[in-house]
């Protein structure tokens, strides 16, 4: 028989917190990745006979337990709820926890609310339905959860009983953050996980595209959130990494209207990883691609820098993009870009 991989104690602690029924499949978590598909979710709360929020409010110890934190040591969970199936009234649970970087500045680091809405934007959710978080959102995180497309419609749900953390208050995103900047402000209409802002006819040249890893970062960068022009070009941008196991993460840029929130490409990619890379076996970066269309905002220092402080063996292979020409949007590889070159 195979031995199962060791859970760690806090883990397992974690673990043992939960109601019995909901034990066994939160920790398959463990091997396969931080969330939960809808179906799954709608057959726990049949069995446990509790409502959608008190669920996630329960699963909030163990989306602590992926945090990264070497600096501040201080494990922050969040689990977002995709948007609800109108029939069952259930969602995809993303489970999220805060990520820093040894000896870098610790603006570098994903916010666990970031880390949970960039997981559920990755596997292709188009907005929100709910936030369950272990302490009450940082001003800097209303601000980066204000750019989403549905912000006037996101619930976030906070422990209201220090003696009982699976009892909730629920208030909209607006109540923490009044007379809120958002993308309305610039003149953006819609906002962060809509498609049609997230949908960009760009081209590469050369056989680049013949590699796996650049072709995920082109994908990436396609997909990517930038509505504001930064310079004369939006700035399109997306990463991917590529641990040791052969196992490639996307990571896109996702723009916020008041700048310093934005979600750099690498950022989400690293988060990505985390939540999602089963945690038996550590994660092991080989290569890093950045693909970006260049402006006066370049992600390329600030990737080295990121990367430098986590991955230092690694270089950073760059290439730029182009944004399609109108009449010939639908073509691909047309135009001429940089060769790539290792960093």
């Amino acid at each position: 028989m195979k031995k199962r991989p060791t859970r760690s104690v806090d883990w397992k602690k974690a673990i043992a917190r939960l109601p019995k029924a909901a034990r066994a499949d939160v920790d398959q978590l463990w091997d396969t990745s931080g969330h939960l598909p809808a179906a799954q979710v709608e057959q726990l709360l049949g069995q446990l006979k509790i409502d959608l929020g008190t669920f996630m409010m329960q699963l909030l110890p163990v989306a602590q337990q992926y945090a990264v934190v070497p600096v501040s040591h201080y494990q922050v969970g969040t689990v977002a709820a995709g948007r609800l199936d109108a029939k069952t009234g259930c969602a995809n649970l993303y489970l999220g926890a805060n990520f820093e970087f040894r000896n870098a500045a610790l603006s570098f680091s994903v916010h666990a609310e970031q880390a949970a809405t960039n997981s559920a934007w990755l596997h292709g959710e188009t907005g929100l339905h709910a936030l369950a978080i272990s302490a009450a959102p940082c001003g800097y995180c209303r601000q980066f959860l204000n750019e989403l497309v549905d912000a006037d419609q996101l619930s976030l749900l906070l422990p209201s009983d220090p003696k009982r953390p699976t009892v909730y208050s629920a208030w909209p995103l607006h109540k923490y953050l009044p007379e809120a900047f958002g993308p309305a402000a610039l003149g953006v209409r819609g906002g962060w996980m809509d498609p049609e802002l997230c949908t960009h006819d760009l081209v590469l040249a050369g056989n680049a595209m013949q590699d796996p890893l650049v072709a995920t970062a082109f994908a990436a960068a396609s997909q990517s959130y930038a509505p504001y022009l930064t310079d004369t070009e939006h700035h399109y941008c997306g990463v991917a990494v590529q641990l040791a196991d052969g196992t490639i993460y996307p990571g896109r840029y996702a723009a916020n209207a008041a700048y310093n929130p934005s979600l750099s490409p690498l950022e989400s990619a690293l988060a990505f990883m985390n939540m999602n890379h089963p945690r038996r076996t550590p994660p092991v970066v080989t290569r890093c691609a950045l693909v970006e269309v260049p402006t006066l905002a370049s992600q390329l220092s600030a990737t080295q820098a990121v990367l430098a402080s986590y991955a230092p063996t690694v270089g950073l292979e760059y290439y730029t993009a182009q944004v399609a020409p109108a009449k010939s949007r639908q073509a691909t590889n047309a135009k001429r870009a940089t060769r790539p070159r290792r960093t």
